[in-house]
């Protein structure tokens, strides 16, 4: 079984996202700078959200970041690139 980092949309642009806190995103490149998730919801570049990071040992932290790049998978997901701006997680 491989190890697998997810997220939560808590907050965009300022403003609460009760609907995107209910589900979870698949990362799937993680580093200290950001990551590269999937998602069957959009976002804009530039957009500030707040996710909070599920790591694979039920160790979670929230970070503030910004949608720096999309790329367009199917008709459906899309991946987005995250670039964290407050916040810092270590990787176990």
């Amino acid at each position: 079984m491989t190890e697998s980092y997810r997220i939560q949309v808590l907050n965009k642009n300022g403003e609460s996202q009760i609907h995107l806190a209910q589900k979870s995103f698949d990362i799937e490149h993680i580093c200290k700078g950001g990551f590269r998730f999937i998602s069957d919801e959009k976002f804009e570049l530039e957009d500030r959200i707040q996710v909070e990071l599920q790591f694979p040992d039920d160790h979670s932290q929230q970070v503030l970041g910004r949608i720096c790049y999309c790329e367009e998978i199917d008709d459906v997901r899309t991946a987005y690139g995250f670039s964290i701006v407050k916040g810092f997680y270590s990787l176990h």
